[in-house]
């Protein structure tokens, strides 16, 4: 796949991620989760699918004998061991638990298991991560400049919406909320540590969905300074101009990525 495809998948497999989180129901002694959207994500592990007794597993090699395996259930457990062990701890036949060695092994599990419920999702969310080529190039960043250079010549929504979020996942830049500003005008900034309890932003973007104007102010902006609200108002009203402007907010993205490449 391109780069520009690795990119939207990474897209795709954060949004499964926070939908399966969001479906998980727990309650005392009982977790539910959505089964359909986690077999999407199983699907894009290498995990391989395996039917034993009435169990559906998801393994892969680990050394030796040994497997991960999950075990396809609401509570999604991994264990490192063998498909045997898992088949004996999670679904026993009756002869197996006159042993009382087996007994054991079905009664406790912590010699074998690594994860379950959520850090589980985790595990499969970094396993399927893995599996993508995110690495790039000046030519792959230009091709994402020349989309939306077209999205913004065309005024096409969708374009501008598919750019930004592929130029936003590589630079962790989120919508920010100043809480003073008209609905038709979005606002995007990467957050900056500084160490105090203000939430200061880097980089703002300010895009208007009713005429396309987009523009870009270097620096950083703070939702709790007066004098970085008033910039903004006056901004909106077109008193104050952006540094950058149109085509040139992507291009600068695109210089950002490229500084700041893995």
């Amino acid at each position: 796949m391109s780069f520009k495809e690795n990119l939207r998948a990474k897209i795709n497999l954060d949004g499964l991620l926070r939908k399966i989180t969001s479906t998980i129901r727990e309650t005392p002694g009982q977790r539910r989760l959505d089964k359909g959207l986690t077999q999407k994500l199983l699907e894009m592990t290498d995990l391989e699918h395996k039917k034993v007794r009435d169990l559906d597993l998801y393994v892969r090699p680990l050394e030796g004998e040994s497997m991960e395996v999950l075990v396809f259930d609401n509570e999604l457990p991994i264990y490192h061991t063998t498909v045997a062990d898992v088949a004996l701890r999670k679904s026993p036949v009756w002869k197996e638990i006159f042993s009382i060695k087996n007994i054991k092994k079905v009664m406790d599990d912590k010699d074998v298991i690594v994860s379950k419920g959520k850090e589980s999702l985790n595990r499969l969310y970094n396993d399927a991560l893995a599996r993508l080529d995110l690495s790039y190039t000046g030519d792959d960043l230009a091709l994402l400049v020349e989309d939306a250079r077209r999205g913004l010549e065309q005024k096409s929504l969708e374009q501008i919406q598919e750019s930004f979020d592929l130029f936003f996942t590589l630079l962790h830049f989120q919508p920010v909320s100043l809480g003073i500003l008209e609905d038709d005008i979005e606002v995007f900034a990467r957050p900056k540590a500084n160490g105090g309890a203000t939430k200061t932003f880097e980089y703002p973007i300010f895009f208007n969905d009713e005429n396309f104007l987009l523009g870009l102010k270097k620096g950083t902006i703070s939702p709790q300074s007066d004098l970085d609200l008033a910039w903004v108002m006056q901004y909106a009203r077109g008193e104050e101009g952006a540094d950058l402007e149109g085509v040139e907010v992507f291009e600068f993205l695109a210089v950002l990525a490229l500084k700041e490449k893995p």
